[in-house]
């Protein structure tokens, strides 16, 4: 019981850092891609994307930014978008095995 309890604790704690991490890529992610757009308030919508419930404000920014192609992205700032896909790529994989870890540890 009491390790079944721990083995919970960390894994909880393993989901709790995987979702922040992926968080706080989509924000990051958004305003590079805001800024290579054009969009007036990059950050606005970065805060804006990793707000809601079920992502709200991501699908709103993403449906919204068909209006605007993409003017000015450095070769730099492409990278960047793929570092931080991977990890948030890697966030997402932390945060599902650690809510697999908390319902594997309350079924057994």
């Amino acid at each position: 019981m009491r390790l079944n309890m721990v083995f919970a604790v960390i894994c909880g704690a393993a989901a709790l850092v995987g979702g922040f991490e992926a968080v706080f890529q989509v924000y990051h992610l958004t305003v590079i891609d805001a800024t290579a757009r054009g969009l007036k308030h990059p950050r606005f919508w970065g805060f804006f994307a990793m707000n809601g419930n079920h992502s709200g404000g991501l699908l709103m920014y993403l449906i919204g930014r068909k209006r605007y192609p993409v003017m000015n992205m450095s070769e730099s700032s492409a990278k960047e978008m793929e570092r931080r896909k991977k990890s948030a790529g890697a966030g997402l994989a932390f945060l599902a095995a650690g809510v697999i870890g908390i319902i594997c540890a309350t079924l057994l």
